[in-house]
């Protein structure tokens, strides 16, 4: 127990008595709708392990909905799995451009396309230095499935992104019809996003495991192309 206190003057402790210091506790509201505006909205079980409050049960507004709960912890509401599936082949092609990267592979690309049949899933990927590059790629693909498996694309999926729009006339001088996602909602783009997640995981894999340098990632995604389904 305490009996006195050192004071510091001019390098020397001087001793005086302890001053006597009374605690005064002042009444704690114990509703729970008060505690959880104080504490910033947190839940009922956090609130009721405070031990004053944990047996506590007088609020009025307890069951009741609380309005700035709803409005700062909000989420956005998960899209829904889809089942739709074309009917054939190249009836409808998802594509998206991932890029620029920072480090340019070793052809000097830093952009990749990816292409996905909404039917068989079959993904084709190119490595392109710039964006411009999409539209021709795009159309030499469509050409590609003409010629060689005598089909043709019906609808192509894409974002809002330029290098898609631009091909706008093309796409109605051959008749097909082209759909785009709305403005931050890329889960309308959903297979080939997810197709964009699960190539990129592979590539860095491929790429860790070989020990390869950085520039050597277009190589790495071109070759994870080969694993994808």
């Amino acid at each position: 127990m305490p009996i006195g206190t050192g004071e510091p003057k001019n390098g020397l402790y001087l001793y005086r008595d302890m001053y006597d210091v009374t605690v005064h506790q002042i009444g704690v509201d114990k509703q729970l709708d008060l505690w959880h505006k104080r504490l910033g909205h947190p839940s009922l079980k956090v609130i009721q392990m405070i031990p004053s409050l944990r047996n506590s049960h007088r609020s009025e507004n307890l069951n009741k909905v609380c309005e700035v709960c709803e409005r700062s912890k909000q989420t956005r509401d998960k899209f829904s799995l889809s089942d739709c599936r074309a009917l054939n082949i190249f009836d409808l092609i998802h594509c998206d451009l991932w890029g620029p990267y920072i480090t340019l592979s070793s052809c000097g690309a830093s952009y990749f396309l990816t292409l996905v049949d909404d039917y068989s899933r079959a993904v084709s990927i190119y490595l392109l230095c710039e964006k411009k590059e999409v539209a021709q790629i795009m159309m030499d693909f469509f050409s590609l499935v003409e010629r060689q498996y005598n089909r043709q694309v019906k609808m192509v999926r894409s974002d809002n992104d330029t290098e898609f729009m631009c091909l706008k006339q093309y796409f109605q001088k051959h008749g097909i019809i082209h759909q785009t996602s709305y403005t931050g909602t890329p889960q309308q783009n959903g297979r080939v996003e997810r197709k964009h997640r699960h190539i990129l995981n592979v590539a860095r894999a491929l790429r860790f495991q070989g020990k390869l340098p950085l520039k050597f990632w277009g190589e790495c995604i071109l070759a994870a192309g080969y694993y994808t389904i």
